[in-house]
């Protein structure tokens, strides 16, 4: 119904289908809308392709009513952008166009990698002749073939090491999942799998690792050699270590751009790397290290299998837990994809996960999860998101109308509680919860009401494993409330946080 709304959704759309989608926008201000999920995507090297109406050049700062200066619109957010000009009867010049777009939206190279297109169409007045029946459409013949070049021979063998590491980061599809245990089982090498990595759910491999942002905190694990598979983990705490380990870390990607500074960049397809080293290399790291690995993150699942406590930690997990293999989860930003990366375990029950982490905004979700769910709409899709984050994006909810069907997980803090885990929390500022906490004050059943979804509320674990059981019953848009408080959460991963300390430190 809106444009923010709608790119979004198309944003969803591309990452589930994992092929371009458009949108498509009247002048001056619509096209502007677009510009948060255009960011998204291309952090995210999502294809999206924006066309844009707009008014003849020579209306540009007349003061023409709707008339903006669309030209480069997005700047360096866009893989390829291209004014069309006014139309023409020769169409040969379009097809090319057309042609160029999905090829730089696809990533059709060697340099770019996928991402957003946009192409502007500017039309003078009368937009179409008198009689509409006699327009001749063009047909047009389109070509879809990635040319990225495979060759093992520029594939460098990775050096000897006995402390060995595999970070397998976001990829928004099964990207090669088999071939990378297969290569950390040749080289005896522990997996610390992001949940977005498609890995940490639904394969039985024991070197699978998902506790390590707890770990981390308390143990200095010094590896030798780090390969990188996607995008930069969730875990700040990782994130900071491999800033650190850099001069012994090896990034695999298709693309260096939109991914990090790597020290040692390897340009290959994660199967073609895979499948080099594994017939190239000839030694195998450490038992021993790989094992004390294994054996903190077997402790710390253990206590998080534990945890009853009511809080944000333990939603994630029943949120987790409750999907079937095949369903979508879908994780907001900010505490929720913090809370699923520290909180849910490996497990051999495959689903699909998916977040909004190129540029990690809280704006959008919604809209990007009903697009995620109405590609396959008869499997289950699951969002956890955030009230702060819910409210960003109501009119996304606009989307029910179209029989989509979702189940959204509200974790209602009153005002998102991220800040507070922050040092400025502790400065005894007055105007701290004001300036911080950002509550919106929203009634989310009446929200429920107005978009016509049906609503859950939910006070403990109990009543949130009911309350999703039964959203997956019905058809439509399910909003379940889920009312926790920020201190009572900070209370609970701090208890947490001890215990973990306790059972990974020496006494």
């Amino acid at each position: 119904m809106d444009e923010r709304s709608s790119s979004f959704f198309a944003l969803g759309l591309s990452k589930s289908k994992k092929s371009p989608v458009v949108v498509i926008s009247t002048s001056g201000t619509a096209a502007a809308n677009f510009f948060p999920a255009v960011i998204e995507a291309s952090h995210s090297r999502v294809p999206i392709i924006i066309l844009s109406a707009d008014r003849p050049r020579n209306l540009i700062g007349s003061g023409e009513n709707q008339t903006i200066d669309q030209e480069e619109l997005y700047g360096c957010h866009v893989r390829y952008f291209k004014d069309v000009g006014l139309p023409k009867d020769n169409f040969v010049l379009l097809e090319e166009i057309l042609q160029s777009s999905i090829n730089h939206s696809m990533g059709f190279d060697n340099k770019i990698p996928p991402g957003p297109v946009h192409l502007n169409f500017p039309f003078k007045e009368p937009l179409l002749p008198d009689d509409v029946q006699k327009i001749e459409h063009p047909q047009f013949s389109f070509k879809s073939t990635n040319i990225i070049e495979n060759n093992s021979a520029i594939i460098p063998v990775l050096p000897k090491s006995a402390r060995p590491l595999i970070v397998v980061g976001p990829m928004e599809e099964n990207h090669f999942q088999e071939q990378i245990m297969c290569f950390a089982d040749k080289i005896q090498a522990p997996i610390f799998a992001d949940p977005l990595s498609q890995i940490r759910y639904g394969f039985k491999n024991r070197r699978i690792l998902t506790n390590y942002d707890h770990f981390l905190k308390f143990v200095d694990i010094h590896p030798d050699l780090i390969i990188r598979f996607g995008k930069k983990p969730t875990s700040k705490i990782l994130c900071q270590l491999i800033d650190r380990w850099k001069i012994q870390t090896y990034l695999i990607d298709c693309w260096h751009q939109y991914n990090d500074n790597s020290h040692n960049f390897i340009q290959a397809p994660i199967d073609l790397f895979c499948k080099n080293q594994i017939n190239e290399i000839c030694w195998k790291g450490e038992l021993k290290w790989t094992n004390l690995l294994l054996s903190m993150d077997e402790e710390i699942d253990m206590l998080i299998q534990s945890e009853i406590e009511y809080s944000e930690a333990t939603i994630a997990s029943v949120c987790h837990k409750s999907l079937k293999s095949g369903d979508k989860f879908i994780i907001g930003n900010s505490m929720p994809i913090r809370d699923v990366d520290m909180f849910t375990s490996a497990s051999g029950i495959k689903i699909d996960t998916y977040s909004n982490r190129g540029a990690s905004g809280i704006d959008g979700v919604i809209s990007t999860a009903l697009g995620i769910s109405a590609e396959n709409n008869d499997r289950r899709s699951l969002l956890l998101i955030g009230d702060l984050s819910f409210y960003h994006d109501m009119n996304g909810l606009l989307a029910s109308k179209y029989e989509m069907n979702l189940t959204i997980v509200v974790i209602n803090n009153n005002g998102g509680g991220i800040f507070s885990f922050l040092p400025i929390a502790d400065a005894s500022m007055d105007s701290f919860a004001e300036y911080w906490t950002t509550d919106t004050g929203l009634d989310i059943k009446k929200v429920a009401e107005l978009y016509q979804c049906q609503y859950y509320q939910s006070a403990n674990l109990k009543e949130l494993k009911l309350s999703i059981k039964e959203s997956f019953k019905r058809k439509g848009i399910q909003i379940i409330e889920a009312q926790i408080q920020i201190k009572d959460n900070i209370h609970a991963h701090q208890i947490f946080m001890q215990k973990v300390e306790e059972t990974v430190t020496p006494s």
